[in-house]
């Protein structure tokens, strides 16, 4: 019977020792014994007995939890999991060892695991050549969005659509999906079809894969509210379970198509089977749980971890790390370097926490945080310093360029803002997008108002739709006064809302809204139309003065602004030179690359450029001399003291000295008093704008002004 048990011992390629004393590190073979062992403990080839001391520092640590096992009453085993050894031979050998309290003995079972690690390398190995053939449908997707988004612009009746878009999906090698605004299915493809094909069952009939699809979306992502509210893009996992057979991987992207008034016209779904990928990673219990790119917890593992916390019942933070504008880092450096900063993101993270405390990447440029057994906002607070405080260092890129990045970071605390995992994920995912400021870091701790804030910021969302349709806004006109001629030369083109029930709404309330839904660049078009209308009007009146128009950061990236604006100066007849377009300086510095492109297209057609607020936004003294700009508007808070305090003095005489060795013109805002119009005439200031002159007025009044000054061209 020893025999044979030494020979299965040795088939399994394992040996059994017994603790001679559990206070010692001395050791008994008890069974089985191979080359590896006698390399390993040389003391075998002679005896019976081994120690295991500093030589194996790995097991020798291990010790320490074995003892307190098998000083214990109850039966018990605990793994200590690979570890690798380098034999005198050189072999490489990967063994776990097993510490066993069976009734009054007290095992140590250690195992040659080579070919199980050899096996999870493969496996892993397998899976990453998936992922990277994955790359090539990425490309598709990309490619079929763009393609589907120009087609559904294009108003057509539903058989045109119908038809158009099913010649152009049918060849994709993933599902797709186009549905009208309540995600009823207009087309999908043969793939998708395919996808969601289930063996026949006489006692049940399956669901068509696009309800499949929203019922999974409605049950598994907490965040689906949101992205339907706010006709967000969203891509990610979902778990299909059919039973009896059925189990699938779906990676599901989705894309709202809107139209000028920021309404959903369609919904695109995209859906991947990646069911062999999951497979091969589930059958590595490490891998099952980790996401492959950063080697953090990935997103079940979080759902699982999260859902033990709550079992626990002890308070905890949950925090939600989103970051700001990736797509643009990896339109700008490249999806390598997206990855490379996705793994020193993740790496920051887990640096800024305790030990104990959890950090999962939840999904393409979102972390999530568990911070354990922690009830006071004052110490969330303090990790969050830290967490910002890393993030807020300088990347560097591969190339050694250095950047830095932005997050929004929600926080909300179980058991007081929420008791279950899809409050807690709607709450948090709630606070780090209510009030995201894109240039800043952002932390939010959940609150009750925020709920009544977001649905008081939908309905003024409607109402600035509904506000667009009926014609509610009206152009205001502030004079720019030519310093050295005393004459107006331009006027500022300000946006107002005559709301029918709260009256005139200044742009500082719905300009942030429309930014946020993407209605500012209908207001941007109307916005240029009527100053175009104006701009002729004016001419016709003998006052040929030019009417400057405010940018927002979304019109730059506009693809149709140019083009549009064009087609202005062509319908009323305007002279580009009497027209001219305003950028702050947040925008140059943000959308490089964007506004070059736009600004020079928009200077060749004639039109001049200034720079709104400069001197409150990022330095960007190295882009003057490469932009088209023609102004430096000096912003109002370096006005607002000039007469009296020395450091506005000397801020606003050295934009003055270093606007003219450029070759731009200067422009002070804000100007209310004598004083300040003085010391600006003194230091060559070229125009000024402020109450002193007027304040922002109607047309007709504005006109009235214009009559009571004589006007020149500049």
């Amino acid at each position: 019977m020893t025999a044979l048990l030494n020979d299965f011992l040795k088939a399994m390629d394992q040996i059994v020792l017994e603790a001679a004393d559990i206070q010692t590190d001395q050791m008994r073979l008890v069974q089985g014994e191979n080359k590896w062992s006698t390399q390993l403990f040389p003391e075998l080839r002679t005896s019976v007995m081994l120690t295991i001391d500093e030589r194996i520092p790995f097991l020798q640590d291990f010790l320490y939890d074995a003892r307190l096992l098998w000083s214990g009453e109850h039966n018990k085993k605990l793994k200590s999991g690979l570890w690798t050894e380098d034999l005198p031979d050189g072999t490489e050998l990967h063994l776990e060892a097993t510490a066993i309290k069976q009734n009054s003995h007290n095992f140590l079972l250690i195992k040659n695991e080579s070919e199980e690690f050899q096996f999870r390398q493969n496996t892993l190995q397998a899976a990453r050549e998936i992922l990277l053939s994955n790359d090539r449908l990425v490309e598709q997707n990309e490619y079929l969005h763009n393609r589907l988004l120009n087609i559904l612009k294009d108003p057509l009746d539903n058989n045109q659509i119908q038809n158009t878009l099913s010649k152009v999906i049918e060849n994709a090698e993933f599902g797709v999906f186009i549905t009208d605004p309540d995600m009823n299915q207009i087309v999908e493809n043969s793939a998708a079809t395919k996808i969601f094909e289930q063996p026949t069952s006489p006692s049940s009939k399956p669901k068509p894969p696009l309800e499949t699809i929203i019922t999974l979306l409605d049950n598994q992502l907490p965040e689906y509210e949101r992205i339907l509210t706010t006709k967000s893009n969203w891509d990610g996992e979902l778990c299909w379970m059919a039973p009896p057979t059925t189990l699938k991987w779906l990676k599901i992207s989705i894309y709202p198509v809107k139209n000028d008034l920021n309404q959903v016209r369609h919904w695109i779904l995209f859906v991947n089977d990646i069911s062999n990928v999951k497979h091969l990673v589930q059958r590595n219990e490490q891998l099952a749980l980790q996401d492959m790119l950063t080697e953090l917890p990935n997103r079940y593992s979080f759902w699982q971890t999260l859902e033990q916390e709550i079992a626990k019942q002890s308070s905890f933070y949950l925090i939600y790390v989103d970051i700001n504008e990736f797509r643009k880092h990896n339109e700008f450096y490249g999806h390598d370097e997206g990855d490379r900063l996705l793994k020193e993101i993740g790496q920051r993270i887990q640096n800024s926490i305790k030990h104990y405390d959890f950090v999962a990447r939840i999904g393409g440029d979102q972390f999530a945080i568990i911070l354990t057994d922690m009830s006071e906002q004052l110490q969330c607070e303090r990790v969050l310093r830290r967490v910002i405080n890393n993030l807020s260092a300088p990347f560097t890129s591969n190339t050694g360029q250095n950047f830095n990045i932005t997050v929004s970071v929600g926080a909300v605390n179980f058991p007081r803002d929420a008791q279950s995992v899809p409050e807690l994920m709607r709450f948090v995912d709630l606070s780090a997008h209510t009030n995201k400021n894109k240039r800043q870091m952002w932390v939010q701790f959940y609150t009750d108002e925020m709920k009544a804030a977001s649905h008081r910021e939908i309905e003024l969302e409607n109402e600035l739709r509904l506000a667009i349709m009926n014609g509610e806004f009206e152009l205001y006109f502030q004079p720019i006064i030519d310093l050295a001629t005393d004459t107006i030369v331009k006027a500022e083109a300000l946006i107002r809302w005559n709301h029918p029930e709260k009256g005139v709404i200044n742009p500082d309330v719905f300009i942030p809204i429309a930014e946020k839904s993407e209605l500012i660049i209908t207001l941007g078009k109307w916005v240029i139309s009527r100053a175009c209308q104006v701009a002729r009007q004016l001419c016709d009146l003998k006052h040929c003065i030019k009417i400057s128009m405010n940018l927002s950061p979304s019109q730059v990236y506009d693809e149709d602004l140019y083009n549009y604006l064009c087609s202005c100066v062509t319908k009323y007849e305007v002279d580009p030179q009497k027209l001219e377009i305003e950028v702050t300086e947040g925008v140059l510095v943000e959308s490089y690359t964007n506004t070059d492109l736009l600004l020079n297209k928009i200077r060749d057609y004639g039109l001049t450029v200034s720079v709104d607020d400069f001197g409150t936004g990022y330095s960007s003294l190295s882009y003057l001399k490469k932009l088209p700009i023609d102004y430096l508007k000096i912003d109002r808070s370096f006005v607002q003291d000039v007469a009296t305090d020395d450091n506005d003095k000397a801020i606003v005489k050295a934009v003055i000295g270093m606007a003219h060795n450029l070759n731009l013109k200067v422009i002070a805002e804000g100007v209310e008093t004598n004083e300040q119009l003085n010391f600006l005439v003194d230091n060559h200031c070229n125009s000024v704008q402020g109450y002193l002159f007027s304040k922002p007025v109607k047309l007709e009044s504005f006109i009235d002004l214009l009559n009571d000054y004589t006007t020149t061209k500049e």
